[in-house]
């Protein structure tokens, strides 16, 4: 059987937001020229630079919204908390200094849509807006503002700066309200768990 067969007998699938093609892993093995011609049990070597490169996270509590809407419901004091990883502040605060504005800070939202029901919005900005909760990490400028109506769905989870290959992000990882069913490849996209 060729490769081209085997790629077309495979159910590709898409996600409508991004247009990324996700194919089924295959399994993979290390080979050395040096060595026996059985695979390595050590992992790759970039994963091994990642494993080395041990992230700590910073657990940040929400001031509330210094404007509330009438309909506004409080949370209760280190109910609702967010990780902030250190590349993830690291990289607010090079946005701070690059703007020479210490007010910026990254606005993370939930909306509907996507391909998976949910989907995460992420900008930088200065302005805070009336129902955004600021979390302030210790002993760093970076600041992070999560809208009250988005913070009861990521609230639980780490938001980190990944850098890849093919471009460098801030992504929301481990939300404890997202379906284990998985969400899209494009780590945009989630669906709610089901209580």
């Amino acid at each position: 059987m060729s490769i081209r067969s085997s790629l077309a007998s495979l159910s590709l699938s898409r996600c409508t937001l991004c247009s990324t093609r996700f194919v089924p892993p295959t399994p993979t093995r290390s080979f050395s020229l040096f060595s026996s011609s059985r695979p390595s049990s050590r992992p790759p070597l970039q994963l091994q630079q990642q494993q080395q490169q041990a992230r700590r996270t910073i657990l940040l509590q929400a001031q509330p919204p210094e404007n509330p809407s009438e309909d506004f419901e409080p949370v209760d004091e280190g109910e609702d908390t967010i990780d902030l990883t250190d590349s993830a502040i690291k990289q607010i605060a090079r946005a701070q200094a690059a703007a020479k504005d210490p007010s910026l800070a990254l606005r993370v939202s939930v909306e509907s849509g996507g391909c998976h029901g949910y989907q995460y919005k992420m900008e930088v900005t200065n302005h805070r807006e009336e129902d955004d909760y600021l979390f302030l990490p210790p002993s760093s400028p970076s600041r992070l503002l999560i809208d009250s109506s988005s913070l009861p769905l990521i609230s639980g989870s780490t938001i980190d700066y990944a850098t890849e290959l093919i471009g460098s992000s801030f992504r929301v990882q481990g939300n404890p309200h997202a379906s284990d069913k998985g969400g899209c490849g494009c780590g945009v996209s989630w669906e709610l768990k089901e209580e």
